[in-house]
């Protein structure tokens, strides 16, 4: 009889800077659930987002492949149906796969391989347009004064306070909708048919995303304690005014310490919510059963460096947090991985931990090896990417404890113009990334090896006006080896497309 196959969790969350965790140093933070996730498995210290932004980073992590091959490089983007995704490719083995919570999707493929979906975030016209009959169509418009906001990231902040949040509301829906489908699949209690297949259920949180709004007591708990940053941009650095509030010009010091304390708040709660869908897997005596992996698409300025939102390559937007606890494989657990890891390596972990064939043609690698203690061949690069108006196209790349990251500089070449220029940093001697080495004679190696890794890499697969591909192939991505080949047999042994992700 074959081995029995694990149930596996994915805990996602939303614009969570990396070191608001307390096993990354922060003093005031508490999250009970994901300590007891990292105590019992492993964290990975230099994980990065394969773009700073929402619906691209949750499509190429779901995809394994980074932006420029899944097809979704933009926030508006659709990803082509015909990309393989983790749900999709597990549901081929047998697998019931769930999705509680933010997918990001966009465009009319709403399921992208998950078979059930739960939450507010299924949104679409589902093919139907507006009607073309201007006599009859009905013309809404608001009420002057309401809607986006003129400088959204300033008032994001004035506006952060305690209260009942916004995304608060969509998370308590999907995880009590979680909750159910857990009680379903596990007892069906109306007619006793528990479910025989292997569950892949990810419960994935906006918390801690704008609105910045959280209970009064986590409110009041954090502003006693936390401080906001008060920063500048670092010399020689240049960006968009969209993503830059100065403290005491922009906001009011006092407006930006709420904005803090409430952001911290969000990760408490959420991480409440999370123990919530842990507690429903004890209560149904299938704890042991599963593999979980919690993971943030994309980090979060918070002030910093002058700086708020994401879409920056900086570590406390570009970096996050990351972690797997499968005590059936790793009983031991409590270690921290210091190796570069990307997001897009999360498809073939998965299939490594269901032992189901990796899909060829993956950007991502499986990082089971650097579980069991081998690391010695690991390519140790990572990149994130970045296509929409406010950022890009930049790009970043990080290979062992350097890292270079370079914008167009509106002269057709990447990072050269005048106001954009490249950032290069060596994070063993500078962690806080405040001293820019790109004229450092004594990094001119160094810096040339980074430029050629990103001078390799492919351009961005094209579509067409129906959303697919044009052409089957793609270029393998440049420094990771085109992704890994299963342990088992390969994806073209038994028929799925090659060339698609």
């Amino acid at each position: 009889m074959p081995e029995r196959k694990p149930h596996i969790l994915m805990l996602i969350n939303d614009e969570h800077r990396p070191d608001v965790m307390p096993i990354e140093g922060d003093p005031h933070i508490r999250t009970p659930t994901l300590d007891w996730m990292i105590d019992g498995g492993f964290y990975f210290r230099n994980a990065y987002t394969p773009s700073p932004i929402c619906v691209p980073a949750r499509q190429a992590f779901l995809s394994g492949l980074y932006p420029r091959n899944c097809g979704c490089a933009n926030f508006g983007d659709a990803m082509p149906s015909e990309v393989l995704t983790i749900p999709g490719h597990l549901s081929r083995y047998g697998y019931t796969t769930c999705a509680a919570g933010k997918m990001h999707f966009v465009g009319p493929d709403q399921m992208h391989g998950w078979h059930q979906r739960i939450g507010r975030d299924i949104v679409g016209r589902n093919g139907y347009e507006p009607a073309d009959d201007p006599e009859h169509q009905a013309l809404i418009e608001r009420d002057p004064g309401t809607g986006s906001w003129p400088d959204k990231v300033k008032q994001e902040i004035r506006y952060a306070r305690a209260g009942r949040g916004h995304w608060m509301q969509h998370d308590r829906y999907s995880v009590d909708g979680a909750l159910m489908f857990l009680d379903e699949h596990f007892v069906n209690e109306p007619y006793d048919r528990t479910n025989p297949a292997p569950l892949l259920m990810a419960v994935s949180l906006w918390s801690p995303h704008y609105p910045y709004q959280c209970p009064d007591d986590l409110f009041a708990y954090y502003l006693r304690r936390v401080k906001p940053y008060e920063e500048d941009v670092p010399e020689h650095f240049d960006c968009p005014d969209f993503f830059k509030v100065e403290v005491g010009k922009d906001v009011t010091y006092r407006e930006a310490h709420r904005a803090t304390a409430a952001y911290y708040g969000m990760i408490e709660w959420m991480d409440a919510q999370f123990a919530r869908v842990i507690n429903k897997l004890r209560e149904l005596d299938v704890l042991d059963d599963f593999a979980i992996v919690f993971l943030s698409d994309h980090g979060e300025m918070l002030g910093q460096k002058g700086l708020w939102e994401k879409q920056q390559y900086f570590e406390a937007s570009a970096r996050v947090p990351f972690a797997v606890r499968w005590p059936q494989r790793y009983p031991q657990g409590g270690a921290t991985i210091q190796r570069n890891v990307s997001l897009v390596d999360l498809f073939p972990t998965i299939c490594d931990i269901a032992n189901v064939p990796i899909p060829e043609g993956l950007d991502g690698r499986s990082v089971a090896p650097l579980l069991e203690g081998r690391d010695e061949d690991w390519p140790d690069d990572v990149y994130s990417e970045l296509w929409a108006v406010h950022n890009g196209p930049s790009v970043m790349v990080k290979h062992g404890d350097m890292k270079l990251f370079r914008f167009d500089g509106h002269e057709g070449t990447l990072g050269r113009g005048p106001d954009c220029p490249e950032q290069l940093f060596d994070l063993a001697r500078d962690p806080d990334e405040t001293v820019n080495l790109i004229d450092h004679p004594d990094y001119a190696d160094r810096l040339a090896d980074l430029r050629a890794r990103l001078d390799a890499l492919p351009d961005p697969r094209k579509k067409d006006a129906n959303n697919r591909f044009v052409g089957t192939e793609r270029e393998p991505f440049a420094g990771r080896g085109g992704g890994a080949k299963s342990k088992a047999r390969g994806i073209s042994d038994i028929g799925f497309p090659i060339g698609h992700g």
